[in-house]
C-alpha cells in the first residue's frame, strides 16, 4: 500500500543537508556502484551502509573502524546506532533511512535510481563521473539543467528549475547579496521579473530583516537557522560546484555569474529540457526522462572543455591578488591548513575541505616561490581564481616550474591507511611520469600524516625511476613537515637530501 501524500505547498528551495560538500557524492556513488543491479532490500541496504561507515563516509563515536574492519563486524552496531532514525523517502526507519539521506540529492539530480525494494540503477552521467571521464563541475552543471523543483522526491507546488532561474537572474542583474539569495529560494514560480522587482524595491540589509520578510510574504515557518543558513548554504554549495557562480566575500557575501563560464552557460540554456506531469510523479519515468538530452549536453562539455585553463603565470597572479585582497600572510595560511575544520578564513568558507587544502597550499607557494617560479594549481577556478572543483583525474594537483625545474605537489586529506596506499600512490606517480622534463623533477606527496606503507612505496618508486634523462627527487610529507620546509623555502634541497639518502640506503643494502 502506497503512503498517502500530503497536499503539496510552496516551500523554500532545499537539498539534503547531511552532505554539505557535493564533491563527496563522487565517493559515495563510487562506493555503492558495485551494488548496481541489486535490489535495495534490507540486506543490501545494511551492507551498503556498513561499507559507508568502514570507508569513513559516515562516522559514529560508537562504531570503531580500523584497517581490518569487515561488514559483518559492525552490522549489529550499525542497526543499533541508526535505530532512532525515522522513515523517509519511502525507506523504512533505521539504517535504510540513513542510506536515503546520502542518495536523495543524486536521485533529485537524476544521477541514480534508488528506490526501496527496487533495482539500483546508475545513469550514464553518474558512470562517467565515477570513471573520471567527466569531472564534478561538468556533471553537476549538466544535471542542474535537468533539475525540477516538483519531482517524485519533493512534494511541493513550486514547479520550475531553480538553477535555470537563478542563472538567468545573474545574467540580468550581475550580482546579488546572500540575503537576496535567501529570498530567491522562496520563488514560487521561477519568475525572474518578479524576483528582480522584489530586490529592486526592498532593502535586505541583514539576515534578520530578510527572515522577517520571507515569514511575512511567504509564510515561512522553519526555524531562523534553517531559513537563513542550513538550506541556503547547501543550495549555494551545490550551485557553486556547477561552476555557474562566483562567491565574493567583502564584509558581506555576494553571488555573481562566473564570467569564465558565461558562454558555456548560454549554450546549456539553449537545450530545452522539461518533464511531463506524469514524469514528475513517477520515479521510474523521471529517471528515464533524465537521459533524453544527454548527447547534446555531452557535446557542449567537449566544445568548452579546457577553455578556462590558464598558464602558470596567470594562476599565480590570481593567487597573489587573492592574498592581497584578504591580507593573508604565510602564518595565517599555515594556521588555516593545520586547523582546517575551524574555517579560519571566512572568505573561503564555501570551498570544500579537500579542495581548500590544495588552494591553501597554492597560496603559500605563491607567497614563498612566486618571484622565481610559476604556480599552477590544476583545480578548476572561477573568474577571480577561487577554486570550483578538483583537478581532472588525468593530472596532478599543483605544478610549480620554470625552465630548469618541474615540481609536482600532490595533496590529500586521506588518513585511512588502505585508502592512502590505494588512491594516492600509483596515480600520483603516473601524473609525475607523464610530465616530460629533461632537467630536475621534484615530487612532494602531502597528507595529514604518511603511513609507513605509503612511504615505502615512494622509496621503491624513487629507486625504480632513476634514469639519465632527468634528475628525479621526491619526498612524502605530513602537513606539519611540508609547512615547515616551505616556510624555510627549503623544499627542493630537502627533497634532494631525502632522495639521496634513500638511494644510498638502497645501495648499502644491495652491497651487503
Amino acid at each position: 500500500m502506497q503512503p498517502v501524500r500530503r497536499r503539496p505547498t510552496y516551500k523554500q528551495m532545499a537539498f539534503e543537508t547531511a552532505v554539505r560538500n557535493p564533491e563527496r557524492y563522487k565517493d559515495i556513488l563510487s562506493i555503492i556502484s558495485k551494488y548496481e543491479g541489486q535490489i535495495l532490500d534490507d540486506k543490501t541496504l545494511l551492507d551498503i551502509v556498513c561499507e559507508l561507515y568502514i570507508l569513513g563516509i559516515v562516522t559514529s563515536p560508537e562504531i570503531k573502524i580500523d584497517e581490518n574492519t569487515q561488514i559483518n563486524d559492525i552490522k549489529s552496531l550499525v542497526i543499533s546506532v541508526n535505530s532512532t532514525r525515522r522513515a523517509d523517502g519511502g525507506y523504512p526507519s533505521g539504517y535504510a533511512s540513513r542510506f536515503w539521506t546520502y542518495l536523495r540529492t543524486p536521485c533529485e539530480l537524476n544521477m541514480v535510481f534508488a528506490r526501496y525494494n527496487k533495482k539500483l540503477i546508475f545513469s550514464n552521467v553518474a558512470k562517467k563521473l565515477i570513471s573520471g571521464e567527466y569531472d564534478e563541475q561538468e556533471v553537476f552543471s549538466i544535471q542542474s539543467m535537468k533539475y525540477n523543483r516538483k519531482s517524485p522526491y519533493r512534494n511541493v507546488s513550486n514547479d520550475f528549475n531553480y538553477f535555470v532561474f537563478i542563472v538567468k537572474v545573474l545574467l540580468e542583474h550581475k550580482q546579488i547579496s546572500y540575503e537576496q539569495f535567501i529570498v530567491s529560494l522562496f520563488s514560487e514560480n521561477g519568475s525572474i521579473n518578479e524576483f528582480l522587482d522584489i530586490i529592486n524595491t526592498h532593502a535586505f540589509p541583514d539576515i534578520n530583516t530578510t527572515i522577517d520578510y520571507v515569514r511575512e510574504k511567504y509564510s515561512a515557518k522553519n526555524e531562523d537557522q534553517t531559513i537563513s543558513r542550513d538550506y541556503p548554504d547547501v543550495v549555494l554549495r551545490l550551485l557553486r560546484i556547477t561552476g555557474f557562480v562566483t562567491i565574493i566575500s567583502k564584509g558581506k557575501t555576494f553571488i555573481s555569474l562566473n564570467e569564465n563560464k558565461k558562454e558555456y552557460i548560454l549554450d546549456l540554456l539553449k537545450i530545452p529540457f522539461s518533464y511531463t506531469e506524469e514524469e514528475k510523479l513517477s520515479p521510474e519515468l523521471f529517471f528515464k526522462a533524465g537521459e533524453k538530452e544527454d548527447k547534446q549536453f555531452f557535446d557542449i562539455i567537449k566544445i568548452h572543455r579546457n577553455k578556462d585553463i590558464l598558464d602558470g603565470e596567470v594562476y599565480k597572479n590570481q593567487l597573489l591578488q587573492i592574498i592581497k585582497q584578504n591580507n593573508l600572510t604565510p602564518q595565517i595560511i599555515c594556521e588555516a591548513i593545520l586547523e582546517l575544520k575551524k574555517e579560519k578564513i571566512e572568505a573561503f568558507k564555501y570551498i570544500p575541505h579537500p579542495l581548500k587544502i590544495e588552494f591553501y597550499i597554492s597560496l603559500l607557494l605563491a607567497i614563498q616561490y612566486g618571484e622565481k617560479l610559476s604556480i599552477k594549481p590544476n583545480y578548476k577556478p572561477d573568474s577571480i581564481g577561487m577554486p570550483i572543483s578538483h583537478a581532472p583525474g588525468n593530472c596532478g594537483d599543483i605544478e610549480v616550474f620554470n625552465d630548469d625545474v618541474y615540481w609536482l605537489i600532490e595533496v590529500t586529506l586521506i588518513r585511512n591507511k588502505a585508502q592512502q596506499l590505494n588512491n594516492e600512490t600509483t596515480s600520483v606517480l603516473r601524473h609525475f611520469q607523464k610530465e616530460v622534463f629533461q632537467k630536475r623533477k621534484f615530487l612532494s606527496f602531502v597528507a595529514p600524516f604518511v603511513h609507513e606503507d605509503t612511504e615505502d612505496f615512494y622509496k621503491y618508486s624513487l629507486v625504480k625511476n632513476q634514469n639519465n634523462k632527468a634528475e628525479i627527487f621526491l619526498k612524502p610529507y605530513s602537513f606539519e613537515e611540508f609547512i615547515k620546509t616551505t616556510l624555510n623555502k627549503n623544499n627542493m634541497l630537502d627533497m634532494k637530501a631525502y632522495s639521496d639518502e634513500v638511494i644510498e640506503d638502497f645501495k648499502r643494502q644491495f652491497d651487503q
